[in-house]
């Protein structure tokens, strides 16, 4: 007996297809999963920042002190890069860190994983002038960790503080991907 061309089971093509961007998706999830719920708590200072836009429905846009780093932190085989293409989109970096009182602050700056457990992957991008040290140079390493969603009616307070710099962040970190948890008021 014959099967009926309209009645047959698509093929394992169409599986395929329908299965491969699932799963993408899906892996897409697993590591900012294993940070969430596997990864070492820690807290970030906040420096001053003046958004452009206040709420995207209603958060809190933030600038991490680790964000803004000394040049003497940045190996010197990297900051050479970073100086002869400062177009670039950002230089792929580790940053070591290093726990200071209730705070952590940046060791050092490498293109190599490091062999401690405590860092975090950024992008590097060429030095500006420090905010607070006229003259210092510095460079900018973005984390992706800079804003954050609070429930409606929130945001204006948090937001006060943020742009005094009285706001800390905390973050789960795991394998150099920081996930954003909470945002506190300074003690």
């Amino acid at each position: 007996m014959k099967r009926n061309a309209k009645h047959s089971f698509p093929n394992r093509w169409f599986w395929i297809a329908l299965l491969v961007p699932v799963g993408v998706l899906l892996s897409m999830t697993v590591q900012p999963l294993l940070a969430l719920y596997g990864g070492e708590r820690i807290t970030l200072q906040t420096i001053p920042v003046d958004p452009k836009d206040l709420f995207y429905g209603d958060y809190v846009q933030l600038r991490l002190a680790i964000e803004e780093v000394d040049a003497s932190l940045v190996e010197e085989d990297l900051a050479q890069k970073v100086e002869k293409d400062p177009d670039n989109d950002g230089f792929p970096v580790y940053v070591s860190l290093r726990r200071h009182g209730q705070t952590v602050v940046v060791t050092k700056v490498s293109e190599q994983k490091p062999q401690t457990s405590l860092y975090l992957k950024g992008k590097l991008f060429p030095f500006s002038q420090s905010l607070n040290d006229e003259g210092k140079k510095n460079y900018l390493i973005d984390y992706q960790l800079d804003r954050y969603y609070v429930e409606e009616g929130h945001g204006m307070e948090l937001e006060k503080l943020s742009r005094e710099g009285k706001v800390w962040a905390d973050v789960k970190v795991k394998g150099g991907y920081g996930v954003l948890v909470d945002v506190k008021p300074a003690p």
